[in-house]
């Protein structure tokens, strides 16, 4: 797994600080809300599994790397070739996880690192089974559950073959370009 406690404290504060940018922190969030939120990332991530939805990578790497580059390149490159995947809505389960644990815990928050005991992906059961493990066991808003969910779907996500932490940063950086509230959502 390759994922330093140090880097989820540094991407948990600028997942926050463009989650604010963006007008998601303009009310209080109860932890509930967040739980929620991860929740419907984790159904689409089955959706995409059901539907066969894995990110077409090559195609987008050879785009980005023959077209001019821009912001509205990219955006437009990662709505074609990666929106809806399994790797997307992986990396927003993360993505939530991490502005749940800064907005709850901020600077406080206690990354626990990896331990055996946790939560493990278990890869002789479905991916709906997976899933559903993760969302009645796994995922809670404490420092350990926010830390053991991180590392569940990143072991769940390697077993795959997915680069979670390309990902991440991939999908950060598309959220850093989306509009306002992504054009007009509640929450």
């Amino acid at each position: 797994m390759e994922i330093s406690t140090e880097q989820l404290s540094k991407w948990a504060k600028q997942i926050y600080d463009i989650a604010t940018a963006h007008g998601w922190h303009e009310q209080p969030n109860s932890p509930e809300h967040y739980m929620c939120l991860i929740m419907t990332e984790m159904a689409e991530a089955v959706e995409a599994d059901r539907n066969s939805r894995r990110a077409d990578l090559e195609t987008f790497d050879r785009k980005m790397t023959h077209l001019d580059g821009s912001d509205e390149c990219f955006k437009e490159m990662y709505k074609r070739y990666i929106k809806g995947s399994i790797e997307e809505e992986f990396a927003d389960v993360v993505i939530r996880l991490l502005d749940m644990a800064n907005d709850i815990h901020g600077d406080k928050m206690i990354w626990v690192g990896f331990y055996p005991w946790g939560a493990r992906f278990n890869s002789r059961k479905s991916f709906s089974e997976n899933a559903w493990y993760f969302i009645k066991e796994v995922l809670n808003y404490g420092y350990m559950n926010i830390t053991d969910s991180v590392f569940y779907v990143y072991e769940w996500a390697e077993y795959l073959g997915i680069d979670l932490t390309w990902h991440i940063e991939t999908k950060m950086k598309y959220n850093s370009l989306r509009t306002y509230k992504h054009g007009g959502k509640k929450y």
